[in-house]
């Protein structure tokens, strides 16, 4: 096997990975919004705010040790590039989320949930690999 196709296979493995964590952070994220809006009384906007931090922390720590395996000797400044670089991709996600909602007013919260996360993951993919995790 030759160097240029290790680094393909280990791309593509890599990014299996994020893509799988970020479908356990999907996850996270709705079932903490369904819990937020149900349960605590929180409007969508203010819910899907607040279950973005619950996931994105939950993913930073799981990437942290699963994809990237992060041996960064400050934890907090990686989780702060982490959550700049998914800050970025959140601000896109929710932007995506917000006009669904109030351009389609049937749409439910977590149907406008999907569509802001598939758009947002490209963007905090390469974020996370060539800034984030840098070590």
């Amino acid at each position: 096997m030759t160097i240029e196709s290790q680094q393909v296979r280990s791309e593509t493995a890599g990014f299996a990975r994020y893509c799988l964590i970020g479908a356990v952070g999907l996850l996270i994220d709705a079932g903490s919004l369904v819990w937020l809006i149900r349960e605590v009384g929180l409007n969508p906007f203010i819910g899907r705010a607040c279950s973005i931090l619950l996931a994105l922390t939950m993913c930073w720590a799981m990437h942290r040790n699963w994809t990237f395996e992060s041996r960064a000797n400050s934890p907090l400044a990686e989780w702060s590039r982490f959550a700049a670089v998914n800050g970025v991709g959140g601000g896109l996600n929710y932007l995506i989320y917000a006009g669904v909602l109030l351009a389609f007013p049937s749409t439910t919260p977590l149907a406008a949930l999907i569509a802001g996360s598939a758009f947002a993951l490209c963007a905090n993919y390469l974020g996370s690999r060539f800034w984030a995790f840098q070590t």
